[in-house]
C-alpha cells in the first residue's frame, strides 16, 4: 500500500516569459493539492535539481566529499547545495538556484542576464533549430557531430565562461569542496563543458579563496527523477 508520493518539478518558470515564452500558467498550478486529490495520498514536492542533488549525494560523488554545489545542464540549468554532508534546501526549498546567477552588472536600461540565458540547453536548441537541425539533437550524442559542432561549439563558448564566473562566486561565500556537474546530454558533452569550465578557471585570480575541484556527476541523466535511485527521492521526503 501507497504511503505518499514524491514529486520533483521545476519551479517559478513562469518568471522567464521572454526567454521562455509563454509559461505564465506554470505559477497557477498546484501540483502537490491536484496530484493528493488523484491518489488521496500526501504529497511531498521538491525541486527537480534538488533531487538530483539528491541522488547525486546518496549514490554518486557525495559519498566521498561533503560541500558541494550540484550543477545540473538539462533544458534549462538548475542545481542544489550539500553542505556537510547534508542536503541544504534552503528556507525557501530553493538553495543551489544557480540559473538565476546575474552574469553581469544590470543597468537602468537593460536588465541583468543569468547563467539560465547563457548556459541552459534551452539556448543550444535554439541555435539548431535556427541551422534547421532538430533541436532535441541538443541533449544527445548527435550534437557531437560534425554538421552540429559548430552551433555546439558557439553554445560552449558563452556557457563555459558564464558556469566558471557562476561557480567563482558560489566559491567565494560558500568555501566548497567541489563543483558537481552532471546533466542531460551526452557524457561527452558533459566532460567538454568541464574541461571548457576548469580551462577558463586557469584564468582567474584566486587569492583569499580555495578553487574548488570540478567532478562530473555519476548519475546523469535520470538523477531529477529518481529512476536511477528512488530511495534518494525518499531521502528527501523523510528527512534523511
Amino acid at each position: 500500500m501507497g504511503v505518499g508520493v514524491g514529486v520533483a518539478a521545476p519551479l517559478w518558470l513562469g518568471g522567464w516569459r521572454d526567454f521562455l515564452g509563454a509559461l505564465d500558467a506554470w505559477h497557477e498550478i498546484d501540483l502537490r493539492s491536484r496530484i493528493a486529490t488523484m491518489t488521496g495520498l500526501p504529497v511531498e514536492f521538491a525541486k527537480d535539481t534538488t533531487a538530483a542533488c539528491a541522488a547525486e549525494l546518496v549514490m554518486g560523488q557525495g559519498r566521498g566529499i561533503y560541500n558541494f554545489l550540484y550543477l545540473f545542464v538539462g533544458t534549462f540549468i538548475g542545481g542544489g547545495l550539500v553542505i556537510d554532508g547534508r542536503l541544504h534546501g534552503g528556507p525557501h526549498d530553493n538553495a543551489g538556484a544557480v540559473g538565476s546567477i546575474p552574469l553581469r552588472e544590470s543597468s537602468a536600461r537593460k536588465p541583468a542576464r543569468q547563467l539560465l540565458h547563457a548556459a541552459s540547453g534551452f539556448v543550444l536548441e535554439r541555435l539548431l533549430s535556427e541551422a534547421g537541425k532538430p533541436p532535441a539533437a541538443a541533449h544527445d550524442h548527435r550534437a557531437l557531430a560534425p554538421d552540429m559542432w559548430r552551433h555546439t561549439e558557439e553554445w560552449l563558448d558563452s556557457a563555459c565562461p558564464a558556469i566558471a564566473s557562476a561557480l567563482t562566486n558560489a566559491a567565494a561565500l560558500l568555501d566548497l569542496e567541489a563543483v558537481v556537474i552532471d546533466g542531460e546530454l551526452d557524457r561527452q558533452m558533459v566532460r567538454e563543458i568541464i574541461r571548457r569550465t576548469e580551462r577558463v578557471l586557469d584564468r582567474f585570480e584566486w587569492e583569499g579563496m580555495v578553487r574548488p575541484q570540478l567532478l562530473e556527476g555519476a548519475i546523469g541523466a535520470d538523477a531529477r527523477d529518481g529512476r536511477r535511485d528512488p530511495a534518494a527521492l525518499c531521502a528527501l521526503c523523510t528527512g534523511a
